[in-house]
C-alpha cells in the first residue's frame, strides 16, 4: 500500500518505519509539504494546532482515505478553550 504521512514527529516517523519495515510504500512529509497524489492512503501525524499548517503544503491528499492520529492534550489552544467553555457552564 502506498501511505502518505503528514509528520515525522514521534508518531509519523514511529509509523512510517513500522510501515517500511512491513513492505509499505511510505512518503512521509514534514514542514516541507509534499505531494501525495500517488498515496492511496494519508495519515495524518501533526499535533492538533498545526493541521491547518501542514494540509496547507501538501497536495493531492482530496478524496484519499485519511487516518487522522492527532491527540489534544493540555497546553494546546483549542484543548484550552473546550475547558474554559465547560468551566464556565
Amino acid at each position: 500500500m502506498r501511505i502518505a504521512i503528514l509528520g515525522r514527529g514521534n508518531v509519523g516517523g514511529g509509523l512510517a518505519r513500522m510501515w517500511e519495515k512491513a513492505g509499505h510504500e511510505v512518503m512521509a512529509f514534514g514542514r516541507d509539504g509534499g505531494d501525495a497524489s500517488s498515496a492511496e492512503v494519508v495519515v495524518v501525524a501533526v499535533p492538533s494546532d498545526s493541521i491547518d499548517d501542514a494540509f496547507s503544503k501538501v497536495t493531492g491528499f482530496e478524496g484519499k482515505m485519511t487516518i487522522d492520529t492527532t491527540n489534544a492534550f493540555a497546553g494546546r489552544d483549542e484543548l484550552t478553550r473546550r475547558s474554559r467553555t465547560r468551566s464556565s457552564r
